[in-house]
C-alpha cells in the first residue's frame, strides 16, 4: 500500500539487546541514539513504536563484542498509547508490560514479497516449474475450486500469456487491485479477512491490462496475490488460508522465532502482535483490532525487525542459505519499471529492488523491499559490499520516519565496519511507500 504520508511522532524510549540483559556496547549505543532522535522528533496519534535489526556477519560481530550470532535487536516506544499508565518506564528501559520489546512484531506490508518470492523460487530450485512456464496451470485449479469458474473469466484470455517470471517480476501487465478504495473497505469491515478471490474480483470484470505481458513494469500487489496460490496450489491446499509463506521457507538458526505466527492469514493484528499501531487518515485508526491478513502473499508479513534483517542477508547474501546461487542471480536480474503509476524508473528484479539510488549509492549494492499497511511501515534491505542485513520497522504509515531512521542506521553500521565516519549524502524525498 502505498501513499505519501506526512505524519510525526513522537515516544518514550526503551532500548534493549538480544543479549539476555547485557547493556548496549558499541553499535548498539549508537543506534539507540538514531531511535532516540527518531522518536522525540515525530508526534502523532499514540506515541511512536519502532523495531530495528542488524544482522551482521558473525566473525566480524564476534571481534567486536556483539552477542548472538552478531544480530543487533533494538527496539523503542510503547505498545500501547502513550497516555496508558502502563507505558512508565519505557523511557528508561524498564521490561514494562506496556513498553515494545525487542521481539515484539509489526506488520511489514509488501516486505512479505521478498518472502513469498523466495518460497516461488525455492520451488524453482527444487524443478517444480521454471521461471518461463505459464503461471495460469499452476493455480487455476485453486481459483476454480474456491471461485466456481477459472480465472480467465474475471482477468481475461491474456492471463494465459502470463509466466511466473512476468508475476515476480511486476510485468504480466494486470493492474494493482490494491487502491484507495479497497483500503476503505478495509475499514468498514475491519473484521474481514479479505482473501484473493475478494481481492481480484475488485478488478474482475478485467476490460484492459496496462500492456501485453512481459512488455512493461508496473508495481501490482495482484501479481503477488497470484504467485500465493501458485504456492497454496502446489502445497496441494483446497482454500488460500490453509497457506503461510513459512511452510516453504527454511528456518535460520539466528532468528528468534519459528515462521509459525510471521504471515497473517485470518484474525486481527492483536491476534500476531502486542503492538499498537496507527493510520494515516484524520482522524487515524487504531489497527489493533482490524484484520492483519493484508492482502495475504502481497503484504502479510508480522515480524521484529532483527528477523528481517537476518532473512534478507540470508536470502541476498552468501552462502545459498535460501535459494541456488544460479536462482538467486535470476532474482538479482533488475529491469526498471516503466508505469508512472508509481515507482517509474526504480530497478525491480524478482521480489526485490534495487535502493541504490534511493539512498545516493550506486547500483547493485543494496538489495531489499519496502512495505506499507495499515497502521505500519517497513524497510528491509541487504548491503552487498559490507555483507549485512539491517530492517526498520514502525507503527504508523509515515514513511519518512523509517527511511531516515533506515538511512542513519545504515551509515552507523557502515562507520562502525570501516571505523570512519562517512559523510551522510544529500537526499531527495523517499518514494517507496508501497
Amino acid at each position: 500500500m502505498r501513499v505519501d504520508t506526512k505524519l510525526c511522532i513522537v515516544a518514550l524510549l526503551s532500548i534493549s539487546t538480544l543479549a539476555h540483559g547485557r547493556p548496549p556496547i558499541g553499535l548498539d549505543l549508537h543506534l539507540q541514539k538514531i531511535l532516540a532522535k527518531a522518536t522525540a522528533t515525530y508526534p502523532g496519534p499514540g506515541g511512536a513504536a519502532l523495531s530495528l535489526g542488524v544482522s551482521l556477519p558473525e566473525h566480524t560481530a564476534l571481534s567486536s563484542g556483539i552477542p548472538h550470532r552478531g544480530v543487533v535487536s533494538l527496539s523503542s516506544g510503547a505498545r500501547q498509547p502513550k497516555a496508558s499508565e502502563e507505558n512508565r518506564g519505557c523511557d528508561v528501559g524498564l521490561p514494562v508490560p506496556g513498553c515494545v520489546r525487542p521481539d515484539d512484531k509489526f506488520a511489514m506490508g509488501s516486505s512479505a514479497k521478498m518472502y513469498t518470492a523466495a518460497a516461488v523460487l525455492r520451488l524453482v530450485d527444487q524443478g517444480k516449474f521454471s521461471l518461463d512456464d505459464k503461471a495460469l496451470p499452476l493455480f487455476d485449479a485453486l481459483w476454480t475450486r474456491m471461485n466456481g469458474t477459472s480465472i480467465v473469466n474475471g482477468l481475461g484470455p491474456q492471463i494465459k500469456k502470463v509466466t511466473v517470471r512476468d508475476l515476480l517480476g511486476m510485468r504480466s501487465g494486470i493492474p494493482d487491485y490494491d487502491s484507495l478504495s479497497t483500503r476503505q473497505y478495509q475499514f468498514d469491515h475491519p473484521h474481514e479477512d479479505i482473501g484473493p478471490v475478494k481481492s481480484i474480483n475488485f478488478l474482475a470484470p478485467l476490460k484492459n491490462y496496462s500492456c501485453a505481458p512481459g512488455t512493461c513494469g508496473e508495481y501490482s500487489s495482484t501479481n503477488y496475490e497470484l504467485l500465493g496460490l501458485i504456492l497454496a496450489q502446489q502445497a496441494g491446499k483446497s482454500s488460500w488460508d490453509e497457506y503461510s509463506q513459512g511452510d516453504d521457507l527454511p528456518f535460520l538458526p539466528e532468528m528468534r522465532s519459528t515462521w509459525a505466527g510471521k504471515f497473517g492469514v485470518r484474525g486481527p493484528c492483536s491476534k500476531y502482535t502486542h503492538v499498537h499501531a496507527y493510520s494515516r487518515q484524520d482522524p487515524s485508526v487504531d489497527v489493533f483490532n482490524i484484520s492483519c491478513t493484508n492482502g495475504w502473499t502481497c503484504g502479510n508479513l508480522i515480524s521484529n525487525a532483527a528477523d528481517a534483517a537476518i532473512f534478507a542477508r540470508a536470502l541476498l547474501g552468501q552462502g545459498e542459505r535460501v535459494l541456488s546461487t544460479q536462482t538467486q542471480q535470476e532474482m538479482l536480474k533488475f529491469v526498471p519499471l516503466t508505469s508512472k503509476a508509481w515507482g517509474f524508473g526504480l530497478p525491480y528484479g524478482l521480489g526485490v529492488m534495487d535502493l541504490g539510488a534511493e539512498f545516493g549509492m550506486k547500483a547493485g549494492v543494496l538489495f531489499g523491499h519496502a512495505g506499507e499497511t495499515y497502521g505500519f511501515n517497513a524497510l528491509s534491505a541487504y548491503s552487498k559490499e559490507y555483507d549485512f542485513g539491517l530492517a526498520v520497522v514502525a507503527n504508523n504509515e509515515n514513511g519518512t520516519l523509517t527511511y531516515e531512521v533506515f538511512q542513519d542506521a545504515f551509515y552507523g553500521v557502515v562507520n562502525y565496519l570501516n571505523h570512519t565516519q562517512p559523510p551522510p549524502p544529500t537526499l531527495a524525498s523517499p518514494t517507496l511507500i508501497v
